[in-house]
């Protein structure tokens, strides 16, 4: 009996040493394990919002140049607006929807900033699908310079996607999210792809590998189908064609440009590949400063930055099934259009309340961050918000013209 337990004993010993060196070696797999559990938790997700990188890998976005600074002219928010037929507080609206930021551009000028539970002007946000916008700005340039013609196959320029379900898709299929492509983006769903796409960024792997993996339900270019890995396979093009990792794009295109303010952080897998659908991490004013971009057609203080011909494509709905209409939202090249969008209207999103509205004719840019984990409730967050937006844009009306338009 004491041989069993001596035996037994140093057995369990062996066992929790070998337990104890996994745990030791992969501490930061299990850290990030840990957060990535807890990300969305009641009690932490605004602290997570704004330091991603305790969840993730990262890498940084350094800025240089000079930093182009906002002049002000400071306006309030409109007490109330209507929504459903119903008339709903701002200050109440803000709070339900666990609002972080709030930043407000008229003819160039700020004029509403504020920010909300405890967060401060040098938190770096992250985007989530925000980010999206941001790499089809990259995809773009590339395509303007000759790189990149969108009617091609995807395999065309990745042939590591023969057999996959993205073989004989072309680009432009790819780039408004009507690949035809298997994809369940259930956030509740333990077992959905996207959920599955972020255990690999938790754990370890490749998302390039990942994409390779995805099949075929329906033929492209029919119908509108959310798959966010579609952003993941224009990233792929986009550093395949240019030889360049799409931080170097977005420092070489946007941050060295635009006047931005502060180095940005870009989730990463394990082998360096961004988080191209949702892994930037920036502050609200760079957010507004890249909405600014948009909002002149891609000039920047004289520098066309982004072509013209690309910030249009991009925001205008390239088939007939991606119109908006009403109650229906649309969408171009990974950018959104509202329910019955006003010329010039169109907006980024992501998921828990992240967006980048743009109205060109009245000149406005409005940026919102939030940690709103209601964010699928019936109240539907994303027309709630834009209803929102347009309350604060039409507030800057002359009430006269406000007056005759709604006579007509």
């Amino acid at each position: 009996m004491y041989k069993f337990l001596k035996i037994t004993g140093i057995t369990l010993f062996i066992a929790l040493m070998v337990f104890g060196a996994v745990v030791l070696f992969n501490l930061d797999k299990t850290a990030r394990l840990y957060a990535t559990m807890t990300l969305f938790d009641k009690n932490e997700i605004v602290h997570n919002f704004s330091h991603m990188d305790d969840a993730f890998l990262t890498a940084p976005v350094k800025r240089s140049g000079e930093i182009y600074r906002f002049e002000t002219s400071p306006a309030p928010l409109p007490r109330s607006f209507t929504y459903r037929g119903q008339e709903l507080i701002t200050e109440n609206y803000l709070k339900r929807r666990a609002t972080t930021a709030l930043l407000v551009l008229k003819d160039d000028k700020v004029t509403f900033e504020n920010y909300y539970k405890g967060t401060s002007p040098e938190d770096l946000r992250i985007s989530w699908s925000m980010a999206k916008s941001f790499t089809a700005t990259l995809f773009g340039i590339a395509v303007e310079d000759g790189l990149i013609d969108i009617s091609k196959p995807v395999e065309y320029y990745l042939p590591e996607m023969k057999g996959s379900g993205y073989e004989g898709v072309p680009v432009t299929d790819v780039l408004q999210m009507s690949s035809g492509v298997t994809w369940n983006e259930d956030y509740a769903d333990f077992y959905s792809d996207i959920n599955r796409m972020g255990r690999i960024l938790a754990i370890g792997g490749s998302l390039d590998e990942f994409t390779t993996t995805l099949t075929r339900e329906k033929p492209s270019g029919e119908k509108f189908h959310y798959v966010s890995m579609d952003t993941h396979v224009i990233a792929m093009i986009a550093r395949r064609v240019t030889g360049k990792s799409l931080i170097e794009q977005v420092e070489q295109h946007i941050w060295s440009k635009i006047g931005m303010e502060s180095d940005a952080k870009w989730l990463t897998d394990s082998v360096g590949a961004e988080f191209a659908l949702g892994g930037l991490n920036v502050r609200t004013r760079d957010y507004a400063r890249f909405g600014r971009l948009y909002l002149h057609n891609g000039n920047w203080n004289g520098e066309q930055v982004v072509p013209e011909t690309w910030i249009k494509a991009s925001t205008t709905p390239s088939s007939e099934h991606n119109k908006p209409g009403k109650d229906k939202f649309g969408y171009g090249f990974q950018w959104w259009l509202a329910p019955d969008a006003r010329p010039g209207e169109f907006f980024a999103v992501g998921v828990y309340g992240q967006f980048i509205y743009i109205n060109q004719p009245e000149n406005i840019v409005i940026v919102k961050n939030s940690a709103d984990r209601d964010f699928m409730n019936a109240l539907n967050s994303k027309h709630e918000a834009i209803t929102f937006f347009r309350a604060i844009t039409d507030g800057f009306r002359a009430p006269a013209v406000r007056q005759a338009e709604a006579a007509e």
